[in-house]
């Protein structure tokens, strides 16, 4: 069966957003405990689920002002707050990687459907969608705010497949991260790691996903060679 869909992981993959990322979340938690963190200790205390819960977590352990620990949830949502605002005052840090905006293009040409299956939040993801002119590429997007089961579980996959009527092996997942491999081996779809920005290239590639590539022309070629040209019913 030919590859009816290409699923894209956002942050890392398709959009230069790590960076950013990482200066609005310590710009809260700099505010908020005191202390800054590194490009290493943000993802592995904080992601999975989307801001809101990295956001909580960070209050809840790092927080020594009893008044934010005694009422959280108005806290949690304060800081939330603070943090799209300064995400999207900031985004001019950010950027598409160079050949993704040409590369999605050739896929829609060819007859695609294209899903995005990212972490982050609902908000965040609008607001980078927007500012990187990407919106109308996409024909399903799933946030880390339209799942129970964050990555590394497939259910953000399973559910663009569900939707769009495709099975497992008509898909292929495009994504930088060990998180990425593990849902798409849980939801059954071929995987291509994207490491051309990856903050844990090593880790990713000991997983063995189905290809590996280096650079954007890379992933066109390799995507050129295995979809099949779909027409319209």
């Amino acid at each position: 069966m030919g590859i009816k869909c290409v699923i894209f992981d956002l942050d890392g993959t398709i959009a230069q957003t790590n960076e950013l990322i990482f200066e609005s979340f310590n710009y809260i938690a700099e505010k908020y405990t005191g202390r800054r963190f590194s490009n290493e200790e943000i993802p592995s205390l904080f992601f999975g689920p989307p801001e809101e819960g990295g956001i909580r977590k960070l209050l809840q352990l790092f927080s020594s002002d009893n008044k934010v620990l005694q009422n959280i949830d108005f806290y949690v949502e304060s800081a939330v707050n603070e943090f799209y605002s300064y995400y999207e005052k900031n985004h001019d840090k950010a950027k598409v990687y160079p050949g993704i905006k040409e590369t999605l293009s050739f896929l829609k040409h060819k007859g695609l459907k294209l899903a995005l299956f990212t972490g982050k939040g609902k908000i965040t993801t609008s607001i980078t969608l927007r500012k990187l002119g990407l919106e109308h590429f996409f024909d399903i997007v799933i946030t880390g705010d339209d799942v129970k089961y964050h990555k590394p579980f497939g259910e953000g996959i399973k559910k663009i497949l569900d939707t769009l009527g495709l099975k497992p092996d008509e898909a292929i997942l495009v994504g930088d991260a060990v998180s990425d491999v593990s849902a798409g081996r849980e939801a059954g779809v071929k995987i291509i790691s994207a490491l051309w920005d990856s903050y844990g290239k090593d880790k990713v590639i000991n997983l063995n996903p189905d290809f590996v590539v280096y650079s954007v022309d890379e992933l066109r070629e390799l995507l050129c060679n295995l979809v099949m040209e779909v027409k319209d019913d």
